[in-house]
């Protein structure tokens, strides 16, 4: 008896599952998304991005030495009671931060001086003997060798003061590198210390920065990179501060591109006399393109970019398909420009007029049933 085909197989199983009131599963429900039209621009249009505030100079104030912290600076309050200094406190040049004990310092320093006090005795000693030896030689009652013996023995005490003077020097580095002044004229930004806890050498104290004008770092790509110029004015504005714009100039522009986003970073410097902007406000700026207009290029949505499941290091969008009368998303490969904000340009694979998906695209599978939403 032959065995049944495939197909009978399949027909019996039908009819199984038909006699027992079982239907096939619903098909899978459409995925909503939104779509937009490929449009054409020119890249002249101003470009905005967006940085954080960084103060002029930020200095680190690290103990080179190490010790228990003895005392730390003290200002008045807005109620007139003194209080440790910390962030958000003005400081002054040299003004003294913080202080380790400085009793082992000065045992050192005193050690130091005590020898090199016997040691410059030694020395003046040494000098004696020698010049006694000379006349001696000289009236022919010592010998030539008796001389080179104190010649030697002069130059090993005037070697050995020298090391004890070192010493003393060194110790009182050590005793002046006990307490942290400021560098600058600025702001604390992070205090990390405490009284009585052991620092170590290296620990970071203060964190204090120059606020009297800030900077703004910014990344531009090639194709912006001609309309930036040093010194040109720039405008930009915060959050903190929606109706006031801050005028800065460009003071650098980086000679080469990053390597990882391959954009040349530009700094804006902006004068804060009043101390208003403040480091770590994000701020905002518009990009002028001042050079001649370049030829119109496809601008689609940043948002509409999802990587290639063919090539992991490129980038594809998905293409609204209306054959049949049912919306259909087809992933197509694309080549991309350089970014412009929320913006970026298409080299490759698409052409003007048609519709991409722009959100929900991060969602969706090559073939996949859309619902476009409005």
């Amino acid at each position: 008896m032959s065995k049944p085909s495939q197909a009978a197989i399949l027909a019996v199983a039908s009819l199984i599952l038909f006699a027992c009131g079982r239907t096939p599963p619903p098909p899978q429900p459409a995925t909503a998304v939104k779509v937009a039209t490929v449009g054409t621009a020119e890249t002249r249009s101003d470009a905005r991005f967006s940085a954080e505030i960084q103060p002029a100079t930020r200095v680190e104030l690290a103990f080179k030495v190490g010790g228990y912290v003895d005392g730390i600076a003290r200002v008045r309050d807005a109620d007139g009671a003194w209080r440790l200094v910390q962030e958000g406190d003005t400081v002054k040049d040299g003004m003294e931060l913080v202080t380790l004990r400085k009793t082992d310092f000065a045992q050192k320093l005193a050690e130091a001086q005590a020898a090199l006090a016997q040691a410059r005795a030694t020395e003046e000693q040494a000098q004696i003997n020698f010049d006694r030896t000379s006349k001696l030689v000289a009236q022919e009652v010592a010998t030539p060798a008796q001389l080179d013996t104190a010649r030697t023995q002069r130059d090993s005490a005037a070697g050995a003061a020298a090391v004890a003077m070192a010493r003393v020097e060194e110790a009182r580095t050590a005793l002046a590198d006990a307490t942290l002044r400021s560098p600058l004229e600025g702001v604390v930004l992070k205090r990390a210390v405490e009284v009585g806890a052991l620092a170590a050498p290296g620990t970071v104290a203060y964190s204090v920065a120059e606020t009297r004008s800030v900077r703004v770092v910014f990344g531009v790509p090639d194709t912006l990179l001609p309309s930036v110029r040093l010194g040109a004015p720039q405008a930009v504005t915060t959050a903190a501060f929606p109706n006031q714009t801050f005028e800065g100039r460009i003071s650098r522009i980086a000679p080469s591109a990053d390597p990882k986003g391959r954009v040349f970073a530009v700094e804006v410097s902006i004068p804060n006399a009043d101390q208003r902007l403040k480091p770590g406000m994000v701020a905002a700026l518009a990009l002028h393109h001042d050079g001649a207009p370049t030829p119109e290029q496809l601008l689609i949505p940043l948002s509409s970019v999802v990587r290639s499941p063919k090539n992991p290091q490129g980038f594809s969008v998905f293409v609204l398909d209306e054959a049949g009368g049912k919306p259909t998303a087809h992933l197509r490969d694309v080549e991309l420009g350089e970014y412009l904000g929320s913006i970026i340009p298409v080299r490759k694979g698409l052409t003007a007029g048609e519709r991409i998906v722009v959100t929900g695209a991060s969602l969706l599978s090559d073939g996949e049933a859309l619902e476009v939403i409005p």
